[in-house]
């Protein structure tokens, strides 16, 4: 039997029932900061009693409806950018590449992606905070930082949020990240299909902390499986110095290297050693630097990309605030063929 349409609520019938007008209930069924909690509160229990739903796509298309009633604000997302500048993320090509997909798919869905720069002096988070509601924003995508940086502590019960890059340990913000442990296991397979045998990896301490292990483990779990002649031990650096990596390639004798900084390929030859004749290089993010080497594309663009459809998704549904438990959206590397290996294998696609 089809539904009596009497029967439905709406906000006029909440109104009624909550002695207020339907501008107030359509307030409080947003959580308008404009209204005292209490209000919220008890206009929101009677529609519970009535059973009022709310329809995310109309709340989507309202909440776009007002944006463009304001002069600057309507339908922006804001992109937070770290670093000592506010243009220093643009040195790092993989954040340019975070960035312009990011940027491309917000256009696609009809925002405009604003970069913001968290670390300016000066700028407590709090004051990002006022700026951005101030502005009508309620998006916000984090993007990648450098080092091992604190999370950034904006009140979150106001926006709906998505991290680019890998996630902070402390902070559950959605993030699209590039699936590290899934590339891995297939580098290891294809390196030694082209004959390598001897695969040693080389992190910065804060790049094997940033990913949770993801880069090492495979390869750590992969030297039960092969004889202990072939097993070459992880080199994990805690300054960037370049006596450490000659002890480590003259004791392990690796016969190829896997990095994430080009500089290494430097060393090597400076030991006498020719790359890829006497030992390979394979870059584990080929786009983050200039030069032709065998490695990974992490597909930043895609990632960013990623990070934008899924605060679209979370903006759709009318939710703000961090949820209780982390949720990750992996995006597959591409294996990149170049003159750092001897020979050329099979591409490993998405």
């Amino acid at each position: 039997m089809a539904k009596d349409p009497k029967r439905t609520p709406t906000l006029a019938t909440i109104a009624a029932s909550a002695g207020c007008s339907t501008s107030t209930v359509s307030r409080a069924l947003r959580k308008s900061h404009l209204l005292p909690a209490d209000t919220i509160r008890r206009i929101q229990r009677v529609a519970a009693k009535a059973g009022y739903r709310t329809n995310p796509l109309v709340s989507e298309m309202m909440r776009r409806m007002r944006g463009l009633g304001r002069s600057s604000s309507g339908g922006t997302l804001a992109y937070l950018v770290f670093g000592p500048t506010p243009t220093a993320w643009r040195e790092h090509l993989t954040y340019v590449g975070f960035f312009e997909g990011a940027q491309a798919r917000a256009g696609e869905l009809g925002y405009r992606l604003e970069a913001f720069w968290a670390d300016e002096p000066g700028l407590s988070l709090r004051r990002l905070t006022q700026i951005l509601r101030a502005r009508g924003i309620g998006g916000v995508v984090v993007g990648p930082t450098p080092g091992l940086p604190e999370s950034p502590r904006l009140d979150w019960q106001h926006f709906a949020a998505t991290k680019i890059g890998v996630p902070y340990p402390d902070l559950p913000i959605p993030c699209a990240v590039s699936n590290h442990y899934r590339a891995m296991v297939q580098v290891i397979a294809k390196l030694e299909s082209m004959g390598y045998r001897r695969l040693g990896i080389v992190l910065q301490e804060h790049q094997n902390i940033k990913t949770s292990g993801l880069w090492l483990a495979p390869l750590v779990m992969h030297h039960p499986k092969i004889v202990a002649a072939d097993r070459v031990e992880p080199l994990i650096l805690r300054g960037w110095k370049e006596g450490d990596f000659v002890a480590w390639v003259q004791s392990q004798r690796p016969d190829v290297v896997i990095g994430l900084r080009s500089e290494l390929v430097s060393w090597l030859e400076r030991m006498g050693l020719r790359v890829p004749q006497e030992v390979g290089f394979f870059h584990l993010d080929r786009c983050t630097e200039p030069g032709n080497f065998a490695g990974l594309d992490q597909r930043p663009r895609e990632t960013g990309a990623a990070a934008v459809d899924l605060l679209a998704q979370l903006l759709l549904a009318g939710e703000r605030n961090l949820p209780l438990h982390l949720k990750e959206l992996l995006v597959e590397a591409v294996w990149v063929d170049g003159p750092t290996l001897r020979s050329r294998p099979l591409r490993i696609q998405a």
